[in-house]
Order: structure tokens, then sequence, then C-alpha cells
């Protein structure tokens, strides 16, 4: 065998370890990322049923589980937010305490523009 045939078949011994090191690295991260956004999703829900959000959510007819899956977890914090600091919470716990609510009757929300948005998209 001439040298450069070995050369060349070290080369392509190297190339492909690397190749399968890149796989296997790549499978790992893929899979630590998943876990990581499920648990970031799931502490997301936890939340979500500690507010007052949760409950109009399910007054839409809106299940926590497709709003956590359809909206993106940067416009779910905002809407948090929103639901934290609104001062209408006492109209907000009337309505929700009378059962489902009409999207198009919730203008004492701070989620309203987005809370319609999601009832609309998720129906269609």
């Amino acid at each position: 065998m001439n040298p450069a045939n070995i050369i060349s078949l070290v080369a392509m011994l190297i190339l492909g370890l690397l190749l399968v090191v890149f796989i296997v690295w790549l499978m790992v991260a893929i899979i630590f990322n998943t876990r990581a956004g499920m648990k970031y999703r799931q502490g997301l829900a936890d939340q979500l049923g500690r507010l007052r959000l949760g409950k109009m959510l399910t007054a839409l007819g809106i299940e926590a589980d497709s709003y956590l899956s359809s909206e993106r977890a940067v416009d779910i914090r905002e809407q948090m937010d929103r639901c934290n600091a609104c001062a209408n919470t006492v109209e907000c716990d009337t309505r929700l305490a009378e059962g489902p609510v009409d999207a198009g009757s919730i203008d004492y929300c701070n989620n309203e523009a987005s809370l319609q948005k999601i009832a609309e998209r998720l129906k269609n």
C-alpha cells in the first residue's frame, strides 16, 4: 500500500469519527433542549393556573394546552404580566364566576385584544 492511500484512509476515518461525534452531540443537544422547553412550558402552565388569565382562557373555551403550544413564550409572559397588573379584578372575578364568557365582551380585560385574536384563531 502506498503512503497516499494510507493517508487518505486515515483522513477518512478521522472525518468519519468526527461526523459520528457531531451527530451524537447534536442528538443530545436536541433532547436536552426539548426537555428544557417542556419544563419551561410546564412552569408557565403552573403559573397560568394560578392567575385569572387561566380562568379567562377556560371561560372563553380556550384549552390551556392549546394556548401554551400555540403562543410564543414571550407573549404568554406579557399576557401574564398584564393580568397581574390589572386593576379590574373585581369585575373580572364577577364575570368569570358567571360562567362562559364571550370574547367580544371582555373590554375590561388588559388582554382583550390578544385573547380575542387567540380565541378567533383557535376556533378556526
